[in-house]
């Protein structure tokens, strides 16, 4: 008998992995499909977190650059003569910011001892210059840089001054041609980042004053510290001196220069092919290669052909030519022209276009579409060739190029600027009349001011330059790179060694990185538990990749819950809002309930103002419940395959049905002024009035989630027309580059073998179509009961959330069961996710076996049959949860913030802590910690925690060694701890106890397996707080542990399959 076939499914996310493991039948009869097992690894809380080693880093390269600077600046003016070594290292005045302030006040002018403590002060305070191209890497820190920007510049607004300088003195109640020279005040808690412009602007008044009053100080020292702008990348050279050599990466002056990045990225691929370094994507070769490999993959069929066959090479240059002319297409004119040049009956464009890269692979010349744009089309044939060339030259460098450059270059070269500034008033007095009213007319001025730029791509291609001209050429000539023979064919024996590669040669993100290291065990372990260890029976992987894991990067477990507070907080406050408005008001006798399709609705009320957008009438939460009102698409759906939020408006019903297939805007220009039908107290509103309307919507509240929604909901209700677009799977299109990196990561447990597993991603669009029409959260009732309600009802997801880890093995199941029976096919996809479909599509859908007609004849997606749904029940109730624990020992976990020891009793320290209240001022902070916990109290020697009377705090342990007596091992030096350990335990190694790890012991003639939350070392002994692998909190605590062990606990040493409940029939 041959070995039945295994499938596996994968949800990938920041805290958790869900896996589902099937038994797929060898001929292919869909309902025969077995669910085998299915479960999930979670992670710590603050597992793999790497924000404060980044915080720290950054910390120190901010100190490191201030030194050098200051340094550089040292051997400068020495190289002048003008101060005396021991001057130049003297330390500096207490007040240059108040020396600095006199003389922009007009006061008297410095000495170079005190302009040195200037220079030297602002070299600490440059100012944020909020150019992130400098520091890419430092992103996550750019929010709280912009706050930091705003409080100054509402400091200079409150204060009436233009400089840091004097913003510091009257903060602190200084006068700067006063005698007074200290303050109280801490400037540093305002939390201020004065913008760099403005630093700039007053260090140049600054040494511009002391011109002919100090020696040295002239016009060439001024660009030497500050240059003449931020574009002066030699400025450092202003003055010739020996002992200043800087690397060739440092652009600007001494004082506010820095240097460059090498490259876009930290990880310089390499070819596959020429094991060369492969170039950045923002160059021309890897631009032609992307639109070569979008031409030879279209495949068509014309009149008498019975299959697709590529272009021939008449039909790609003939292609090339139209987007070579236009720089760029959308895919509507992409696809009107493939057909329109090969009179294709049939074609694969639809499916094509819904890779991931598909509409960025329609840019081929950045340069040509912006000349093509409204502001430009009309101005650029009036530019002679040669500027032409030159502004083409400068916007593939990255400049960026004004109205006002175009015509100074423009008359210097004596082209026609009489015929340029009638194109500018044109634009000017175009822009202004279709303006709305409340917006201020823009002037000549400003518009000349109006600059045009080519954005950079990021990230680099994937193949060497000269592979990238190579195949573009080949593609031109009608082959396919790709294919054998052609410059791009990947053999077997490369195919491999790609596969080899390490997962952090292929990504910065450290978060990514492990979790993709943990899938790859994870699926070790399902194959030696499930496929008996033979990798040939896996025939299809099917994986899903949150886009949350690479936006969580980086989040403490606090940030997290915060940020997933704010996205899920409209949803509460609407759902709270609806159980008080409707908390008396009932239907049929009975309680209206709060269901989520009703919560749905609300959220588009509130967002609304609980008004009507057609007619401006209010309305109330229970005309939701009646259907009085109910939901509306801005743009028909039929349209835009779209139910997000943003899409959607609630209005009369009888609205609705009148409006058909227009937009909002269109219905509104049709239909203004009229009454309703059906409804003769209400009128459509005037075009202005609801222009007026949207523009009131508040759009700026909430988490950026939310704000999106509603700016985007606001762009769509003013949208006149809309034209129809094809399928695209934006969470797939998100998460591209983790799919695949998680597709490869599954790949590299085959290499060598004869049969390749199928990868599958399905789209967002597609497994949430799914999950919607599927009933199977209530499956979790048999190993959770807790997810039922008192009425029997299963509880929302987001409560689940709070219950139960094993809903990512739930997502799991959903996964593996839709790729089984949803073909991996865009077709599919794009008919799925519509909803209304012609005979000829409804027979295509109803070959699936998921689809057909419920009881009131309405072609829809059918629930999963109730066998499949028991086994997702008793497959759940298998609880195999399993959390990672990391085995590293290394490193010194403590708190940053030393204490001062105030005395030391009966093995406890008595600690106290300076600390800064709200309101600036230092207050003391008292706490006692156990000796153990303790770093700085040495045993025997001395140490410098020591010598200051403080010592840090170890807040985590590495867990409990039960042998030879529990014992505490702190977080530090945890392999010496366990050698001493092992020498009082007879050369044994301990038995450690760990948070997260499962234990099994025997109560009441049962055996029980648990999950380990917390270990607390009390003056009772040590506790043990406990729980069910699956639970999300601790369900039994304060155990004890010798309890425990005295009745012979075990310690599971469990593979990331976990083990399956003793108390199921599986176990």
């Amino acid at each position: 008998m041959k070995a039945q076939k295994i499938s596996v499914a994968f949800d990938v996310g920041h805290s958790s992995i869900g896996w589902a493991t099937f038994q797929t039948p060898i001929t292919p009869q869909p309902e025969s499909i077995n669910l085998l097992g299915c479960g999930a690894v979670t992670f710590r809380s603050d597992d793999c977190l790497a924000s404060a080693r980044r915080g720290y880093r950054r910390q120190r390269r901010h100190i490191r650059s201030t030194r050098t600077r200051i340094a550089r600046m040292k051997v400068l003016l020495a190289h002048l003569g003008v101060l005396k070594k021991y001057q130049l290292d003297a330390p500096g005045s207490a007040w240059p910011w108040l020396l600095a302030a006199r003389v922009l006040r007009g006061g008297p002018l410095l000495t170079w001892p005190e302009l040195w403590d200037v220079l030297r002060w602002y070299a600490h305070n440059r100012g944020y210059d909020g150019n992130r191209r400098w520091s890419a890497a430092e992103a996550e820190a750019a929010d709280e840089d912009t706050e930091k920007v705003e409080n100054a510049k509402t400091l200079l607004g409150k204060h009436g001054v233009n400089s840091m300088a004097e913003t510091f003195c009257l903060e602190l109640n200084v006068d700067p041609l006063g005698a007074k020279k200290s303050s109280t005040v801490r400037f540093k808690g305002l939390n201020a980042a004065f913008p760099r412009g403005i630093v700039e602007s007053e260090v140049r008044r600054i040494i511009q004053a002391h011109f002919g009053n100090l020696p040295k100080v002239d016009e060439s020292l001024a660009r030497a510290l500050i240059g003449r702008d931020n574009r002066d990348a030699t400025a450092w050279q202003a003055i010739p001196c020996s002992g200043l050599i800087l690397p060739r990466r440092y652009q600007g002056a001494l004082l506010f220069g820095q240097l460059v990045p090498r490259f876009d990225n930290r990880i310089i691929s390499t070819c596959p092919i020429s094991g060369g370094k492969v170039p950045s994507r923002d160059c021309v070769e890897f631009m032609n290669f992307r639109w070569g490999m979008q031409l030879a993959n279209i495949r068509v069929a014309r009149f008498g052909e019975k299959e697709l066959s590529p272009l021939t090479v008449p039909e790609r240059k003939q292609m090339d030519v139209v987007m070579r002319q236009a720089g760029s297409m959308g895919a509507g004119e992409f696809k009107k022209q493939v057909r329109q040049i090969t009179s294709a009956i049939r074609d694969n464009l639809e499916t094509m276009l819904m890779h991931p890269d598909a509409k960025e692979a329609l840019l081929l010349d950045p340069v040509q579409k912006l000349t093509q744009s409204d502001d430009l089309q009309n101005i650029w044939p009036l530019l002679p060739e040669r500027l032409q060339k030159r502004v083409r030259g400068q916007w593939r460098r990255g400049r960026s190029i004004s109205f006002a450059q175009l015509r100074t270059q423009l008359a210097e070269l004596g082209g026609d600027t009489a015929a340029f500034d009638a194109e500018i008033t044109r634009q000017l007095d175009s822009s202004n009349t279709k303006g709305k009213k409340k917006d201020k007319p823009i002037s000549r001025e400003e518009l000349l001011k109006k600059s045009f730029f080519v954005k950079k791509l990021g990230q680099r291609a994937a193949f060497a330059r000269h592979l990238l001209q190579k195949a573009y050429a080949e593609v031109m000539a009608g082959k396919h790179p790709k294919e054998e023979g052609g410059c791009l064919f990947i053999t077997e024996e490369m195919r491999e060694a790609q596969l080899q590669r390490n997962i952090a040669d292929q990504t910065n993100n450290h978060l990514v990185r492990h979790r993709l290291l943990i899938l790859e065990r994870l699926l070790a372990d399902i194959i030696k538990e499930y496929a008996e260890d033979d990798k040939t029976r896996i025939t299809r992987l099917t994986i899903e990749v949150n886009r949350d894991l690479r936006e969580m990067s980086g989040m403490t477990a606090k940030e997290k819950a915060q940020d997933l507070g704010r996205r899920i907080a409209n949803h509460h406050n609407v759902a709270t809002k609806l159980e008080e408005q409707l908390a008396e008001e009932k239907m049929n006798g009975r309680r209206i309930p709060i269901t989520a399709g009703l919560i749905r609705k609300a959220r588009v009320a509130e967002d609304l103002g609980w008004r009507c957008p057609y007619t401006g009438v209010e309305f109330e939460p229970k005309q939701l419940v009646t259907r009085t009102v109910d939901k509306d698409h801005i743009v028909p759906r039929s349209d835009r395959a779209s139910d997000s939020l943003d899409s959607l408006v609630i209005t009369f019903s009888a609205i609705n049905k009148w409006k058909g297939r227009r937009t909002a805007m269109k219905f509104i220009e049709d239909e203004q002024g009229k009454t309703v039908p059906d409804l003769p107290n209400l009128s459509i509103m005037s075009v202005s009035r609801y222009k007026q309307f949207v523009e009131s919507l508040e759009s700026y509240r909430g988490h950026d989630d939310d704000k999106r929604r509603k700016k985007k909901r606001k762009d769509l209700m003013l949208l006149p027309t809309y034209e129809e677009k094809e399928f695209t799977p934006r969470d797939l299109t998100t998460t591209s580059q983790l799919v695949r990196l998680g597709a490869m990561s599954l790949r590299k447990a085959f290499v060598g073998c004869n049969t390749q597993p199928v990868v599958v991603s399905l789209p967002g669009s597609v497994t949430g179509t799914v999950r919607k029409a599927w009933k199977v959260l209530g499956c979790l009732s048999l190993a959770s009961p807790q997810v039922l309600d008192e009425t029997g009802a299963v509880k929302n997801k987001n409560d689940i959330r709070d219950i139960t880890h094993l809903h990512h093995a739930l997502d799991a199941c959903v996964l593996g069961f839709a790729s089984h029976f949803i073909p991996n096919n865009g077709r599919v996809w794009e008919l799925m996710v519509k909803r209304r479909w012609t005979p000829a599509e409804e027979k295509e859908l109803m070959a699936l076996g998921v689809f057909g007609k419920d009881s009131e004849g309405r072609f829809q997606m059918t629930d999963l049959n109730n066998r499949h749904k028991e086994a997702i029940r008793q497959r759940l109730a298998e609880k195999r949860v399993v959390q990672h624990i990391p085995a590293r020992m290394d490193g010194l976990r403590v708190e940053q913030n030393t204490w001062r020891v105030i005395e030391v009793t009966d093995g406890e320290a008595t600690l106290q802590q300076s600390m800064r209240g709200p309101d600036g001022k230092r207050i003391a902070k008292t706490t006692r910690e156990r000796v153990s916990k303790l770093l700085g109290l040495p045993t025997s020697g001395t140490s410098k925690l020591q010598a200051l009377k403080g010592v840090l705090v170890i807040p985590d342990n590495f867990g409990v060694a039960l042998d030879p007596q529990p014992t505490i091992v702190p977080f530090h030096k945890v392999w010496p701890r366990l050698q001493e350990l092992k020498t009082a335990n007879g050369g044994k190694v301990p038995r450690v106890l760990r948070n997260g790890q499962l234990i099994q012991f025997v109560e009441k003639g049962v055996s029980q397996i648990y999950r380990v939350f917390s270990v607390k070392n009390t003056a009772r002994g040590m506790m043990l707080d406990i729980g069910l692998p699956h639970e999300i909190y601790s369900s039994r605590n304060g155990n004890r542990l010798t309890s425990f062990v005295k009745n012979g606990m075990k310690i599971v040493d469990a593979p990331l399959t976990g083990v399956a409940c003793p108390t199921t029939s599986s176990a």
